[in-house]
């Protein structure tokens, strides 16, 4: 009799347990695992031997559905289409199809200028103007150029970008952003920040939260969120920039000076890869993997959520 009873309770339980709710594993934010990708994040590219490390990286990481380029694509002395040719064979030309550029000051050297680039990347360079947007994973990407703040006579052409940034985020509202381009606004690195590129800030600040990712100078740094005028700012309003540029040549002179806005994190002396794990929702994580004499470490992980406005 007990014996029965026992089997009774036993096959209660088990109906209970099997009509019960299996929790969602983690994702990111509030994302679901499976509906997050995994994007990389690269800059200042030149050598063979660093670009084979940094593209074996990103291969070894695996699923990574987009590589953003955050200018200088080809960091030589000049960059004629044959340079990049020669820098991507066997290296970057196997993740060739998931490559987003955008150009930087290196990529400018060639005659006529941006020649080379364009030449080499083709519709993905998105000339005259190369600037561009597109979606994924419930992210909108811009993809902007830095240069055309750098060119004599060519105020028009900054003024045009910019009125054509107001008008691509303002057509996706609601969606979480992210914005590329070559030279930060922000830096304690040798080049230091940038000025001349406050008039994206100044848009995309108003437009809501994002991530920006930018290069030139060769070191890491990530900055807590920032308003334009480079003061702290709340995450749910903020600009969170990321300086990833040592694909190649790493600096080694450390931090410029203290002024603020100061790095949360700064690290030199090593190749970087930025690795971002974005939720539709806007949550992300992130880790940062350097790479020195072939040894690969982890150098910096976060994470945090955009909340358009």
């Amino acid at each position: 009799m007990r014996g029965k009873i026992l089997r009774i309770v036993l096959s209660f339980v088990v109906l209970l347990m099997s009509s019960m709710p299996v929790p969602a594993q983690d994702g990111v934010g509030t994302g679901q695992a499976d509906s997050s990708i995994t994007i990389a994040v690269i800059g200042d590219l030149a050598g063979k031997k660093s670009s084979q490390q940094v593209s074996d990286l990103i291969i070894a990481q695996g699923s990574v559905k987009a590589v953003l380029i955050a200018g200088d694509t080809c960091n030589t002395a000049a960059t004629p289409l044959g340079e990049y040719g020669k820098l991507y064979k066997g290296t970057y030309d196997r993740i060739l199809s998931i490559l987003y550029p955008c150009p930087g000051n290196h990529d400018k050297r060639s005659i006529p200028p941006f020649s080379g680039y364009c030449s080499f990347w083709k519709e993905k360079a998105h000339a005259p103007d190369m600037y561009y947007s597109f979606d994924l994973g419930g992210w909108h990407f811009v993809s902007l150029n830095s240069e055309a703040f750098h060119v004599k006579g060519k105020d028009e052409s900054a003024a045009n970008q910019i009125e054509w940034l107001r008008k691509d985020l303002a057509a996706r509202p609601g969606a979480p952003v992210i914005a590329y381009w070559h030279r930060p606004l922000f830096s304690k690195a040798k080049h230091c920040g940038d000025g001349k590129m406050k008039p994206f800030w100044d848009v995309i600040h108003a437009h809501g939260p994002a991530l920006v990712f930018n290069g030139h100078n060769h070191v890491y740094e990530r900055y807590d969120p920032l308003d334009s005028e480079g003061k702290s700012a709340a995450a749910a309003n903020g600009i969170q920039e990321f300086v990833i540029g040592p694909g190649s040549s790493p600096d080694k002179d450390g931090m410029l000076n203290t002024e603020p806005p100061v790095p949360a994190v700064f690290h030199d002396k090593a190749l970087h890869v930025g690795f971002f794990t974005l939720a539709p929702d806007g949550g992300y994580k992130f880790t940062i993997k350097a790479i020195t004499d072939g040894k690969i470490k982890e150098v910096d992980t976060g994470s945090g959520r955009l909340v358009p406005y």
